[in-house]
């Protein structure tokens, strides 16, 4: 009866077992190994559908992405961190895949925003994989460890998406695994039937021995009993019953049954894709070769824009103090009637990318200048969210000179460097702002190495105040202060020497004694100020100077100024 019970529920588990491999292999999966969620039609009021993180939290796997449009346009569809969707993405409205139920239906929730539009997807350089055209596009991704999105968008980056969508996970060894499953389910549920089946014969009695019965022949004296003697019984170890010996043919029920279920277990276990452990993901900001387009981008647009002066040309490829630099220049030298820049380059370009999670995104290059042997041109460039073009927001010529550190493995200063660095790359850039305030018997000028630039400014500053001096009574007071940005880009190289780049503004103001007034006379105030304008309450101008300084490690040297480059921007008074 035991038996049969057992047999009954071996073949029900058997039954599932084979059913679910079966269901498994031969619909579900295939020889290809791919599950699929059929094709589905998807639609945005935005500009875009993204999955979140969560429906690829899975590594090992591949992903397969097949879209095509329902309006017969062009369709793109990417794969990419999700901290770069995110920035991409944000503010936008759009829709999210939040679920995808195999092989039923897929699940979306829209977001909010404004309605764009966004930067031709295919433009940008962040993707991990990505399909840009007409007709269906299709990806086939290595899922990794970390949160990444699927992206799919109309290829303009402006019209909405209407799209059907067939999505696929291909787990190796899926189609064995399910097929190994189905074949255990198989031996399980008919061991199951066999054991409910099978009868043991009844075995036969045994017939008493006529020879217990026979008188044995003697000479005794009393006939002995004509009955059989019973065998003799003796009592069970520790009370128990005598247990009877296993049989050869229940332990390899036995061991089939428990072989079989491990077999289960383990080819079940083996297709089920690792969870995730990379919670925050990074990258380098940008390629050596992408930031070598980026520069070649820049030096066409640079020479066009110098070509014909033209400020808001300019200002799509630079950003920051530098935009307002370069749109003062050309006012300065429209006035002074100067022939246009000739055309230069920016070539041999060495490129500092750190890695970052988060956006804005800064590289710095180190390159030659075409028309000028004698410096290098040392530029940050910033891209301020994912969907924005990089621009270059700080320039300076170094003198080839000045040995520079070697910018490949840069990474950004962090908290941690202040201790290891001889001063911390903020102090150094206030310290600087407050020695040249100071003038050059400053306290803080011993933190710094001699710059020739740096003394060149100040003893004008000295002799400027020398000569209003000599004007008793045509000022009221005179000042020249120097104030460093809140925070500078700052970078360590693999030497450990950082890298900061300061753009210090400098506001001069000149009050005039009473009956005195003064103007502007002579380049470059005078692009902003002409000689006809007098002031009577005050004089002004601002000027930004661009610094590059290299901090060394903490008992390794001064600071040392590799570059300090001034332009007035504007210029005036009240």
């Amino acid at each position: 009866m035991i038996r049969r019970i057992f047999g009954v529920l071996l073949a029900l588990i058997g039954l599932v077992v084979a059913v679910v491999g079966g269901v498994a292999a031969f619909w579900l999966i295939g020889p290809d190994d791919t599950v699929q969620s059929g094709e589905q039609h998807l639609s945005s009021k935005g500009l875009a559908i993204a999955s979140t993180p969560e429906l690829l939290n899975r590594n090992g796997p591949v992903l397969h992405v097949d879209v095509r449009s329902a309006k017969d346009q062009p369709v793109f569809v990417g794969v990419a961190r999700d901290f770069d969707v995110s920035s991409y993405l944000k503010g936008f409205a759009h829709t999210k895949l939040v679920q995808v139920q195999y092989p039923i239906a897929l699940s979306t929730q829209d977001e909010k925003g404004t309605a764009g539009p966004l930067a031709a997807p295919d433009t940008l350089d962040w993707w991990v994989a990505k399909a840009n055209g007409a007709g269906t596009q299709s990806i086939a991704w290595p899922i990794e460890d970390g949160p990444y999105d699927v992206v799919i968008m109309n290829a303009d980056g402006k019209t909405a998406p209407d799209v059907q969508v067939d999505l696929g996970i291909e787990i190796p060894k899926a189609f064995a695994t399910a097929l190994a499953v189905f074949a255990v389910g198989i031996v399980l549920l008919a061991l199951g039937i066999f054991l409910v089946l099978f009868r043991r014969r009844p075995t036969k009695p045994q017939q008493a021995d006529p020879a217990q019965f026979h008188q044995p022949q003697g000479n005794s004296q009393f006939p002995q009993a004509q009955y059989p003697q019973p065998p003799v019984q003796y009592p069970p170890a520790h009370g128990r019953p005598p247990q009877q010996a296993p049989t050869q043919g229940g332990g390899v029920v036995r061991r089939v049954v428990v072989g079989g279920l491990a077999l289960g277990l383990v080819s079940g276990c083996a297709a089920v894709p690792s969870a995730d452990s990379v919670t925050v993901l990074t990258r380098p900001a940008i390629s050596d070769d992408a930031a070598v387009a980026v520069i070649k981008h820049y030096n066409a647009v640079n020479n066009k824009a110098n070509s014909v002066r033209d400020g808001k040309l300019i200002a799509t490829v630079e950003g920051g103090n530098l935009v307002r630099e370069s749109q003062a220049g050309y006012e300065i030298d429209s006035v002074a009637k100067d022939k246009p820049t000739a055309p230069f380059v920016y070539t041999g370009s060495v490129i500092g990318a750190p890695q970052s999670a988060a956006y804005p995104m800064r590289f710095v290059s180190n390159s030659a200048i075409s028309t000028n042997k004698a410096y290098r041109h040392l530029g940050v460039w910033e891209r301020a969210t994912a969907g924005s073009p990089w621009m270059i927001t700080f320039a300076a010529g170094v003198k080839t000179t000045v040995k520079l550190p070697d910018l490949t493995g840069l990474r950004a200063a962090t908290k941690a460097d202040d201790k290891r660095l001889a001063v911390a790359p903020q102090v150094a850039a206030t310290s600087l702002a407050t020695y040249l305030t100071g003038g050059a018997k400053s306290p803080r000028a011993a933190a710094f190495q001699p710059n020739v630039d740096i003394t060149k400014m100040l003893a004008g500053i000295v002799t400027n105040r020398a000569e209003k001096a000599k004007m008793r009574g045509s000022t009221r007071s005179l000042s020249d202060v120097f104030t460093a940005p809140p925070q500078s880009p700052a970078f360590v190289t693999k030497s450990g020497t950082a890298v900061v780049f300061v753009s210090l503004t400098h506001e001069y103001t000149l009050i005039p004694g009473p009956n005195w007034h003064f103007w502007w006379d002579g380049m470059p105030e005078n692009a902003f100020s002409p000689k006809s304008v007098k002031y009577y309450n005050g004089l002004t101008s601002e000027t930004i100077h661009d610094t590059v300084l290299l901090i060394p490690p903490k008992g390794k040297g001064k600071i040392e100024v590799a570059s300090f480059e001034s332009q007035v921007v504007d210029a005036g008074g009240y």
